[in-house]
């Protein structure tokens, strides 16, 4: 191996910005609707999870049945008790932020 220096140079051109788009008027009316219902299902998902631990239904079919929405509805609503707990206080304090 020989100690040899080997030197490079180039040039990097940034590429211009184009300027952030406008939201639409209507944008955040649907982003705090969107973060309404995500806190919502979140809340639904705890309360269903509630119902099978106590023992009032036996499992995510008959809540399904008894909330009268469909299985794969219900597994995707429960799918929200997966995330992480910070993850769950951030959605539900986005939620109650939209709100004030």
């Amino acid at each position: 191996m020989s100690d040899e220096v080997l030197r490079v140079e180039f040039r990097v051109e940034m590429a211009k910005r184009a300027p952030a788009p406008r939201p639409e008027p209507g944008a955040e009316r649907q982003r705090r609707d969107r973060v309404a219902r995500r806190a919502r299902n979140l809340a639904l998902a705890h309360w269903i999870d509630h119902l099978i631990q106590t023992g009032t239904v036996n499992d995510l079919a008959e809540a399904a049945q008894m909330c009268r929405v469909s299985r794969a509805r219900l597994t995707t609503i429960s799918e929200g008790l997966s995330n992480s707990l910070p993850l769950q206080e951030e959605i539900l304090a986005a939620a109650f932020k939209a709100d004030q």
